[in-house]
């Protein structure tokens, strides 16, 4: 269990690293509005940046059922705790863009493709978890 706990961390701080920490305060966006980094429109996104994201949260999807089974007991419960957390990176983002201009985007489509990784990973765990239960 110490393991997986480790392993969740140093997950958590590796999407912090990615989704927050690499903040340039006024970068080289010019005099664009904060309010343009927002994309509303769902779907209308790069695939590899999709990709990307549904692949960052497919640890998401694995990790929190095993540290907190309750947690993860179905892909409801997975889905809405990957959004909370998604919804959280973005607030964050938008937060830092608004105050200090750091010009990340926030994006409806990150929101989305993190939410469906969490549950390709819970589901993978189930899958993974019913084949250990019939080969022991």
């Amino acid at each position: 269990m110490l393991r997986v706990r480790v392993l969740f961390l140093m997950y958590a701080a590796g999407v912090l690293a990615v989704t927050v920490v690499p903040v340039r305060a006024f970068d080289y966006w010019g005099h664009v509005p904060w309010q343009a980094m927002i994309r509303w429109i769902p779907f209308v996104v790069d695939p590899l940046s999709m990709t990307l994201n549904v692949v960052m949260f497919l640890p998401f999807g694995v990790l929190i059922p095993l540290l907190w089974p309750a947690a993860g007991a179905t892909a409801t419960r997975i889905g809405w705790l990957a959004l909370s957390a998604s919804l959280s990176i973005e607030l964050t983002q938008l937060l830092l863009d608004v105050t200090i201009g750091s010009r990340r985007t926030v994006d409806v489509n990150d929101l989305i493709a993190n939410t469906g990784g969490a549950l390709i990973g819970w589901w993978l765990l189930r899958l993974a978890s019913r084949r250990e239960a019939l080969a022991g």
